[in-house]
């Protein structure tokens, strides 16, 4: 799928049906920013969307993707067939995509729940060995059993992540 040429084609598909970006967004539950996104050749309609943004225009899929009108007859089966490949490429891109996006995450969140617990640990033996402050042994040993807890689940689920992948 050619970028500039889908967004032209959304943009005049819409203004042909009187619509804004706005309300095409609105029947599509996506912002107008993302309409604008697609119009302007910057980006492409999730695969999700295809469908109902091809109903919303009143267009086929096909015409959608190739972003031409294409009479009914003039469809062949290579056509189809090509358009079909582009868009379980596209379906592939999006998941691999939100993998990334889920496993960067994912990293993030277990290096700062790693570095929390580990503040935790530090400070309360630091107030136990240098301010002889009155924070219980029970105290200090729950944190260490946390931080524990926490390399561990992070461990575990690094290594099952590994194994699916």
């Amino acid at each position: 799928m050619d970028a500039a040429k889908t967004g032209a084609f959304i943009a005049a598909m819409r203004r042909e049906r009187n619509m804004t970006q706005a309300e095409l967004a609105a029947v599509l539950h996506v912002t107008d920013k993302a309409v604008s996104k697609w119009e302007r050749g910057a980006g492409l309609p999730d695969i999700n969307l295809i469908e109902p943004l091809a109903a919303a225009l009143d267009v086929s899929v096909l015409e959608l993707m190739q972003g031409r009108r294409i009479a009914a007859e003039t469809v062949c089966r290579a056509e189809a067939a090509e358009m079909l490949t582009d868009v379980l490429g596209m379906a592939k891109h999006a998941r691999a995509d939100r993998r990334s996006r889920l496993k960067h995450a994912d990293r993030f969140l277990s290096g700062l729940l790693e570095s929390i617990g580990l503040l935790f640990l530090l400070c309360s033996v630091y107030c136990r060995m240098q301010l002889h402050t009155g924070i219980p042994l029970w105290g200090t040993i729950s944190t260490l059993v946390l931080v524990a807890a926490i390399l561990l689940a992070k461990f575990a689920l690094h290594r099952s992540s590994d194994i699916r992948s």
